[in-house]
């Protein structure tokens, strides 16, 4: 007999008839012999409709008094599922989030979870009855026993957390679309499901904003290691599983408080090669990174910096034993890229370089931890030749020299008691390619801004200091790039900073950075908020040279320019535009032959 979570959202519960379709499907399961916990959302669009009430009372409602309000929400839809299995002749029984045990910080509309109490959960299941949660809320670990709500997500949140609480067997998230789709189906109907993905893959498509799952569920799923499964409210089909490691051993207690960092990595077999002052234009990315690929070289990092006037700086690393022929390649192809002698386009390599990172799906959400890592290393006089990001790690390239100091610091500042070497992936077979195709997923991204920062002093610890200031207002960061070119500005080296925030950030971020701008050393700071981020993501791209190469050449077909680029071992992504986000997507998407034979048809 399997112990098995399910969650519905809004949409499943949001009518009567819909009420007693989830209560057929729970007892079809418990007649095959499960115990089940059902974890509910608020009916339809009752959340909505509470924080238009509150909108019509107050213009700026307390926190407390919204928990309190949205929390009836799911109080609602848990009695009446409750009572239409009742109906049917299945014993169950409707709790709260208090009720059920689960304890959360005293944040009001954001709290995450610290710990949950199962006695009493487990008790009605060894009983024989379905217990019904209210997703999405919890009570205060203080002595008033505050009713707290989880934000945004909060209904996978309580379900996959209460999956890891109970050790079951695994967790199912129904849902209004038939499992996790390879892009946004309303954006590219064609978009096909697929079978299986892996928690880092999802992580990454979570946070660029995948919504059928909340990146803190799956940040917990891959914790604690609970499979999790995807599935369409109104079919029997099989959905799409969420696959993790087998995870170390963890208590329960802290349970969304998870040290953001788990790890830290180091590489020393890496070199750089830089390209200064090429065009900026459509098809430049391509044409160097396809001459790349044809002669099979796998490309680790790749960052493309803001342009300054119609010229940009490219940057790339690979292996040692790669530099020479990469540095062959660069060199022959810079006059076809359409530079000119007036642009001094130069090709610059560095091979006593070293790339180490921290990661942990922790860092998800948590403002400041690139910043940490920023700081340690000035701290320990470690200067940052290059960064790279990603929802679950922050790579940074050094100095070689500076790789064991680096390191020793990482680790004290994380907490962590050993570094990695990250495994050098072999070529994926073709028969594998199916099984585990280089790119899962295309996701696009039109709610970010971009800041830069001109002429930052290229010392040990501003970029530190930058981000801090910014963790310190709770601004999250998502890409952050630093320029390879460096401007002399009274007798200073400088370079420029770009980084993207959310769009209901940039002005804050702008403000803080001004205020701090002479004491920064730094020039002007400029916000762009009409971009778009389009990304692609897959584990198999590990070891594949072309990947990157073949998105940029999408792009360019569509004469589609790239105006930033960052990777990580399993994402590339490039801004553009934001008039042109939807089509670079479907222009992606169609390039890695993602689409599938049926359209997917997505509730209003």
């Amino acid at each position: 007999m399997a112990l098995i979570v399910q969650k519905y959202g809004g949409t499943s519960v949001g009518t009567v008839d819909r009420i007693k379709a989830v209560a057929e499907r729970v007892i079809k399961t418990v007649k095959a012999g499960n115990s089940v916990v059902v974890v509910v959302s608020a009916m339809g669009k009752t959340t909505d409709g509470l924080v238009k009430l509150a909108s019509e009372i107050s213009e700026t409602p307390s926190r407390r008094e919204m928990d309190m309000l949205l929390a009836t929400g799911e109080q609602i839809s848990i009695s009446l599922v409750s009572m239409a299995l009742q109906e049917a002749g299945q014993p169950a029984i409707s709790m709260t989030g208090a009720q059920v045990g689960i304890i959360t910080e005293a944040h009001h509309t954001r709290a995450r979870i610290l710990n949950i109490s199962t006695d009493r959960l487990q008790r009605h299941l060894n009983e024989g009855k379905v217990v019904v949660v209210a997703g999405f809320q919890g009570v205060s670990n203080t002595e008033d026993l505050e009713i707290t709500t989880l934000g945004r997500g909060g209904s996978d949140t309580s379900a996959v957390a209460l999956a890891a609480a109970l050790k079951a067997d695994f967790c199912e998230i129904y849902t209004d679309v038939p499992g996790i789709l390879t892009t946004d189906p309303r954006l590219v109907p064609e978009a096909q499901l697929m079978g299986q993905i892996t928690c880092d893959e999802m992580l990454e498509l979570a946070s660029l904003g995948a919504k059928v799952l909340h990146p803190r569920a799956v940040e917990i799923a891959r914790n604690y290691g609970v499979p999790l499964v995807v599935r369409s409210s109104w079919t029997e089909d099989p959905g799409t599983w969420v696959t993790s490691p087998t995870p170390q051993p963890r208590s329960i207690e802290g349970l969304e408080l998870a040290r953001p960092v788990d790890g830290v990595e180091f590489d020393g077999d890496q070199a750089k090669v830089a390209l200064l002052r090429v065009p900026d234009r459509p098809g430049v990315a391509a044409r160097l990174f396809g001459e790349i690929a044809q002669h099979s070289l796998d490309v680790d990092l790749i960052i493309q910096s803001i342009h300054e006037g119609n010229t940009n700086d490219i940057a790339f690393t690979v292996t040692k034993d790669s530099l020479n022929k990469a540095e062959a390649v660069a060199s022959a192809i810079l006059p076809a890229l359409g530079t000119s002698p007036a642009d001094d386009a130069d090709v610059m390599v560095e091979q006593q370089i070293a790339k180490i990172s921290i990661a942990g799906a922790g860092m998800i959400g948590r403002p400041g931890v690139a910043a940490q890592m920023f700081t340690a290393l000035a701290d320990a006089g470690v200067n940052i030749q290059m960064i790279s990001t990603s929802e679950v790690k922050v790579s940074c390239v050094i100095d070689a020299n500076d790789r064991d100091r680096a390191i020793e610091t990482l680790c004290s500042t994380f907490d962590i008691t050993s570094s990695a070497v990250p495994t050098k992936a072999e070529p994926t077979a073709a028969a594998d390619q199916a099984e585990n195709p280089a790119v899962r997923g295309v996701a696009l991204d039109l709610k970010q801004a971009r800041l830069a920062i001109r002429y930052v002093p290229d010392l040990p610890g501003l970029a530190a200091r930058i981000f801090t200031l910014l963790a310190e207002h709770n601004i999250s960061v998502d890409m952050i790039i630093q320029s390879q070119r460096c401007r002399v500005v009274g007798d200073v080296m400088t370079r420029d900073i770009a980084f993207t925030v959310a769009q209901m950030d940039a002005e804050a971020a702008k403000q803080v950075l001004e205020q701090a701008q002479a004491d920064l050393g730094c020039g002007e700071i400029v916000v762009d908020s009409a971009i778009a981020k389009v990304s692609i993501v897959g584990s198999g791209m590990v070891g594949q040279p072309g990947i990157a190469a073949k998105m940029f050449d999408a792009l360019h077909h569509e004469g589609i320019n790239i105006q930033m680029i960052a990777t990580s071992e399993i994402k590339v992504s490039c801004v553009v535009a934001e008039s042109e986000g939807v089509k670079a997507l479907q222009a992606v998407h169609s390039a890695f032959e993602l689409a599938g034979s049926q359209k997917v048809y997505v509730p209003a």
